[in-house]
């Protein structure tokens, strides 16, 4: 194969011929990112008998992650699965089944397996939970923090160990993927904002307006994809979770009665999430294959069948644990009318969001009402993909960057 560069952000393969450069059949040179953002609104069903322990799969997973992790939301938070590598559990498994989803029709000439994978991690997170922290214990104020919804802060996706290496750089997933396993919870915001090139040390690139969204609310078993270049979060302040009745699962007539409870808490209060990176032609630095002492403890019975099957170990050896159903990664939902968003004056001036992105600090402004918002988000939610695309005027939603983040700040 041939040597490693870099082109907009993605690892490519180069072997140095000047006839090297493939284009699909619609004569683009890069098939993948297929589309800036896509919806599945039923991609993924699981067991009813093994609902409960893959809930609590996901829910120790990101226990170890977050007992790790005291850097921050992106830095050696995540796991990897390389393309090359068998699964050893049920959550492995679902995230080689996304990875193959996504490139299995490609040319095999434009990327590497050696040096492919899947990067992925789980949240769940919970009113009282922001970024994956705890709530504080002891707080004189508990009513306000049982009202505070989950949140994600903003941010890209990126190689933040090779970032270490070469500030100013920051080299991305191919496609950003969201599996939704609850019903519940604040929805993801994708915004269409790439990262700054290398050139711009000063990531000025980064200010300016956002005209261009897209709204994912959570719905069981949905899946969604995007440009892994691209900003996002989950702000909850902006865009708090909605009381709809939407939050009801299967049932659950295999699963023990402790299983059914404590699945019942996780689906009922938690958003919980899957998330993977497809990265081709590079492998993050810091991201590691899930330790097999963290395997040992999973609950959810695993085996490899010999057609290639993910089936339980327990029970009825027949029954696939989960069933991926995205046969045809082109096939996704279509989106209804994008939701146009204007800026209008609100009496509290413009909300403003704190974030760090990029080692700034970054203020996100929302110019237009509360209730504009929360309108735009009930008719995504409204959807039969419950998804929608945003359409907003100036001044909707801007970035200002600020100062770098000073050294003190990072050892915090």
């Amino acid at each position: 194969m041939g040597d490693l560069v870099v082109d907009e952000g993605f690892a490519v393969l180069n072997d140095f011929n000047a006839d090297a450069k493939k284009k699909s059949d619609k004569g683009h040179d890069d098939p993948i990112p297929r589309t800036k953002f896509a919806s599945y609104i039923d991609a993924l069903s699981v067991s009813d008998a093994h609902k409960a322990t893959f809930l609590q799969d996901c829910s120790r997973v990101f226990t170890a992650r977050t007992k790790e992790d005291s850097e921050g939301y992106s830095t050696g938070s995540t796991y990897f699965l390389p393309a090359v590598m068998q699964p050893r559990c049920a959550l492995e498994e679902l995230a080689q089944k996304i990875f193959c989803a996504h490139v299995d029709t490609l040319d095999k000439s434009l990327w590497d397996p050696e040096r492919s994978g899947s990067e992925w991690w789980t949240l769940v997170l919970d009113s009282g939970d922001s970024n994956g922290k705890a709530p504080i214990s002891g707080d004189d104020d508990e009513e306000e923090e049982e009202e505070e919804e989950e949140e994600v802060g903003f941010h890209f996706d990126a190689d933040y160990g090779l970032e270490e290496q070469l500030p100013n750089f920051l080299l991305h997933p191919r496609v950003s993927t969201i599996t939704y396993l609850s019903s519940t919870g604040v929805p993801t915001l994708i915004l269409d904002k790439r990262s700054p090139p290398p050139s711009d040390k000063d990531k000025t690139s980064l200010t300016g307006n956002i005209n261009t969204g897209w709204l994912s609310h959570p719905s069981f078993g949905k899946h969604v994809a995007f440009d892994g270049r691209f900003l996002h979060g989950a702000p909850g302040e902006v865009f708090p979770r909605l009381s709809n009745g939407s939050s009801k699962q299967p049932a659950q007539p295999k699963a023990s009665k402790r299983q059914k409870i404590e699945a019942n808490h996780i689906k009922e209060s938690k958003r919980v999430t899957f998330l993977v990176n497809i990265w081709l032609n590079h492998c993050p630095l810091e991201s590691e294959p899930l330790e097999e002492e963290i395997i040992d403890e999973l609950t959810t019975p695993w085996s490899k069948s010999s057609d290639g099957t993910a089936k339980s170990n327990g029970g009825d050896p027949s029954e696939p644990l989960f069933d991926w159903k995205i046969k045809d990664i082109c096939l996704h939902d279509d989106l209804e009318e994008a939701v146009e968003i204007n800026k209008n004056e609100t009496p509290s001036g413009v909300h403003t969001e704190e974030a760090v992105i990029c080692n700034r600090h970054v203020d996100v402004m929302f110019g237009t009402s509360m209730e504009t918002l929360q309108t735009a988000s009930t008719k995504a939610a409204e959807a039969k993909s419950k998804s929608a695309m945003l359409n907003m005027e100036d001044g909707v939603i801007s970035l200002l960057v600020g100062e770098e983040v000073s050294s003190d700040e990072e050892a915090e």
